[in-house]
């Protein structure tokens, strides 16, 4: 068993929240302090509510436009701000003062964040490694889609969603391909999702020497997780009719 992550409170509740009609501070770059690297209009800076202790934890930025989100990019910004995350995600990993290195992304009102405009999190653990948690099985299940650079699948055995997407970027794989997957599931999670859903979580992972990225559907947490840790599927009807969905000309049609 791993110990857990304090959270401070004092912090936290100090925190403006989008949901209760606080002011967007994203959307006022010159007020922005501790300011590590600035690219087009995306910003990675300090997180000026380090809630997490013994943690380094950091804010990406990823565009002006405070209404978009990943399913709204253009391919262009798409790629641009994956393609920076993942830079800044494995440049931050690469410290020898880290034991590991988060990079997640929330969006909507049920994913856990506090801020509407589009951004992720980059967080370097001291003493914490994520992958003690994480197992290969967790990425595996029906394939979706597969190219030269990435590959999707639907877990057979989640982490703790009922209907968890995956998708791996291949050794030496392009990330652009990477990055269009992504768009796609997230797209798919948004419109077409056998249940309406408005939240979602991307989950960047490095298991095995490849990049992964996990899309969670976000609902009000299931108790059989929250008391038991047991994780659920959905049923077979309900995941052949979205495998059908996924490999339609709207998505992923080879």
């Amino acid at each position: 068993m791993t110990n857990p992550i304090e959270f401070d409170l004092r912090i936290g509740k100090q925190k403006p929240y989008s949901a209760q009609g606080a002011p967007c501070p994203f959307c006022h770059p010159d007020t922005l302090t501790h300011i590590l690297e600035k690219r087009s209009d995306m910003i990675w800076l300090m997180n000026k509510y380090p809630v997490f202790h013994e943690t380094w934890p950091t804010v990406l930025v990823e565009t002006a436009q405070h209404d978009s989100d990943i399913s709204l990019y253009s391919r262009e910004k798409l790629h641009e701000v994956i393609a920076f995350g993942l830079e800044k995600w494995k440049e931050t990993a690469a410290r020898p003062e880290f034991k590991s290195v988060l990079y997640f992304r929330n969006f909507g009102p049920r994913s856990g964040g506090s801020q509407r405009h589009p951004h992720s999190q980059i967080i370097g653990l001291y003493h914490y490694d994520y992958k003690d948690n994480i197992f290969p099985e967790n990425f595996l299940g029906p394939l979706i889609h597969e190219d030269e650079d990435c590959y999707v699948t639907l877990s057979d055995y989640p982490v703790c969603c009922m209907a968890e997407f995956n998708v791996m970027l291949k050794k030496d794989g392009h990330t652009e391909h990477f990055a269009d997957a992504i768009q796609q599931v997230v797209r798919f999670v948004l419109h077409d999702f056998p249940i309406p859903c408005d939240s979602y979580n991307l989950f960047f992972y490095y298991i095995r020497g490849h990049v992964r990225v996990k899309i969670f559907p976000r609902y009000t947490a299931s108790p059989l997780y929250m008391g038991y840790r047991i994780t659920q599927v959905a049923d077979s009807e309900n995941r052949s009719h979205m495998l059908e969905i996924l490999h339609s000309e709207r998505y992923f049609a080879d």
